[in-house]
């Protein structure tokens, strides 16, 4: 499979095609073919002109193309995932470039990044709705992406009635989410893999869940019976969600610390507190936003590692993630590291890497886009 972009540097007659408008629909023609080559929608303001929708370049852009798509993605989700709660849509991976469409049930959580994308609006929604009757319909274009493609960043537009909360199910486990407001899409599916590990290997141990967002690891690791999980984010907002997530699935008397702090400063004080943890989790926010980036964002997952380190009791693990699709896996093995090496030294302890991990089923890569493949993970035992 080809690469799915086509830059403006590569296109022959480029300042003839300068003067459609955003988002129409193209063909694109190799030298020396006689036919099409795919069919694409095209943005002359960017350096990604063109994002290849079909190789079948007799193939027709309408309701039955989404429907067909939104079929195949729901098919390959289904052979992994029991209930209704999953990523339909990872845009190029899924054959659709500029969107992204969570599921939590019968409410569609969606997400438009792309002028072209935006002009097939009206046919994903009927698509959706053709594909899941009854379904309800939001879309969050609230991301700073869509400006780059001359698009604003639009309020909730609904289809549908959805609720302020909505409950969904992961790896056996209740999360309240908020279509409307929470991060993203509302919840991060990508994790899910991650979650079930930290489920497994937090028996009996005090579990630190940093940057917990809305609890997902820690409450993993309540149900892997751990014996106490702190929970730290910098968001109220965040922390009382967690809260109401370990509500939802275990008794008033697990014992779970909620700190509203800081990342960074909280480990510190952890230390000077002689805290002791057998599990840590360190899922930040992107630290590499674009490449300028990858130099601070790399000593940043350094400082994470070593300033975790003396909360680590003998044997446990350490998790740590990254989310920016300019942070490779040798990366971030690197970084952590650099982090073990400064943190360990004197110390007598050793670090054996245990399992590397990227995304769920539910988000696959496109294997000619590197920039698909966004998530990884590394855990150490220590």
């Amino acid at each position: 499979m080809g690469h799915p972009w086509v830059y403006s540097n590569e296109i022959a007659n480029f300042a003839e095609a300068k003067n459609l408008e955003s988002g129409s629909l193209v063909e694109i023609h190799i030298p020396k073919h006689s036919n099409a080559f795919a069919l694409a929608y095209f943005n002359p303001h960017q350096l990604i002109a063109a994002r290849i929708l079909s190789y079948n370049f007799s193939e027709i852009i309408d309701e039955t193309f989404f429907v067909n798509r939104f079929f195949k993605a729901k098919n390959l989700r289904e052979k992994f995932f029991a209930k209704p709660f999953y990523r339909l849509i990872h845009s190029e991976a899924d054959g659709l470039p500029g969107l992204v469409v969570d599921r939590f049930d019968n409410v569609f959580s969606c997400q438009i990044t792309t002028a072209g994308m935006e002009k097939m609006k009206s046919l994903i929604i009927s698509a959706l709705q053709k594909t899941f009757p009854n379904c309800a319909i939001i879309f969050r274009n609230d991301v700073e992406a869509r400006k780059f493609e001359g698009l604003q960043l639009d309020e909730n537009d609904m289809i549908g009635e959805i609720s302020d909360e909505i409950i969904i199910e992961e790896n056996e486990l209740k999360y309240s989410v908020d279509a409307k407001t929470g991060q993203k899409t509302g919840w991060f599916f990508d994790q899910r893999a991650n979650r079930e590990f930290i489920a497994k290997v937090s028996k009996d141990e005090n579990v630190l869940d940093a940057f917990c967002y809305q609890g997902g690891f820690g409450v993993n690791a309540l149900k892997g019976q751990a014996k106490s999980v702190t929970f730290i984010d910098s968001s109220k907002e965040a922390l009382e969600k967690a809260k109401i997530n370990v509500e939802l699935n275990f008794s008033a008397n697990k014992s779970c610390e909620f700190l509203c702090d800081k990342v960074f400063e909280s480990l510190e004080k952890l230390t000077l507190q002689n805290k002791k943890f057998g599990v840590i989790i360190l899922d930040p926010p992107a630290f590499v936003k674009s490449k300028k980036d990858l130099f601070a964002g790399l000593r940043g997952y350094e400082k994470l590692v070593r300033l975790a380190l003396p909360l680590l009791k003998e044997n446990g693990i350490l998790l740590l993630a990254s989310c920016s699709h300019n942070v490779t896996l040798p990366d971030l093995i690197e970084a952590a590291n650099n982090g073990l090496r400064k943190g360990l030294a004197g110390s007598g302890r050793s670090a054996r890497l245990i399992r590397t991990y990227g995304t769920s089923f539910d988000h696959p890569i496109h294997p000619a886009l590197k920039e698909s493949e966004y998530l990884k993970s590394v855990a150490f035992m220590i």
